[in-house]
Formats: structure tokens, sequence, C-alpha cells
């Protein structure tokens, strides 16, 4: 378990095989640089860690029953409107991207996630 202090990175999805795609690969590229990674399932469970651990970045499937993506955005914006959220989905449409970048999000990452995309994504994110 990872300490407090860690910089912590969220990532919310309620498919299995993305969170396990997405966790190995921040396990393998931001753990060793001091980050930490936690799950959630949904979006009330996303926004409860947000109030526990203030990440640094917030990886955000758009579509998920109950609370969807776009309601968390919000929720994780009214308690720190500065942590980055890049919405991930498997919806192609150019419309939800603009609507999402409207809506605060960084950045919007299609799925099937593209790494090298990804990386980009992430470090521009993460940059102080």
């Amino acid at each position: 378990m990872a300490a407090p202090t860690d910089k912590l990175i969220l990532i919310v999805d309620d498919e299995p095989t993305i969170r396990e795609v997405l966790v190995s690969y921040f396990e393998h590229e931001y753990v060793p640089r001091g980050y930490a990674v936690e799950t959630a399932t949904n979006g009330d469970e996303a926004l409860a860690v947000v109030r526990r651990r203030r990440p640094v970045l917030v990886l955000l499937d758009i579509e998920m029953p109950g609370m969807g993506g776009v309601e968390a955005l919000h929720g994780i914006h009214a308690i720190d409107p500065k942590i980055p959220v890049i919405m991930v989905t498997g919806n192609e449409s150019s419309q939800i991207a603009g609507d999402v970048i409207k809506d605060g999000a960084f950045s919007y990452l299609p799925k099937p996630v593209k790494f090298q995309y990804l990386d980009h994504l992430v470090a521009a994110a993460l940059r102080d």
C-alpha cells in the first residue's frame, strides 16, 4: 500500500480489462518515479478517492453505470479544480471530445488506448 504522501494517479473505469491495462502501464512507467496508482470502478468511488487523497492525475471513463464520467468530472473539479482529468472513452465522437474539454477535462483519450499518445498526454498533464 502506497503512503498517502505519494503522488497518486487515479484510474476510473468500470471495465476490469481497461483498468488492468492502465494500471500495468502506470506501474511500469510511473511507480518507479515515485507515483502511486489507485483504481475506482465508478464516479462515486472516484469522488471518494479524490476527497481522501487528492490525486495528481485522474484517468476517467466517460460511460459508466451509475454516476458517469462527465458528472464525476464536475464533482472532481468541485473538490479541486486544479486536478487534471483525462477522459477515456470507447466513443469516438468529436462532439463528446469537445464537450468534455469545455467541461474542464485536460484532454480526451479514445479506446483502445494508444500508449504513445497516452505518454504525451500524461507527461503534459503532470507538468507543473
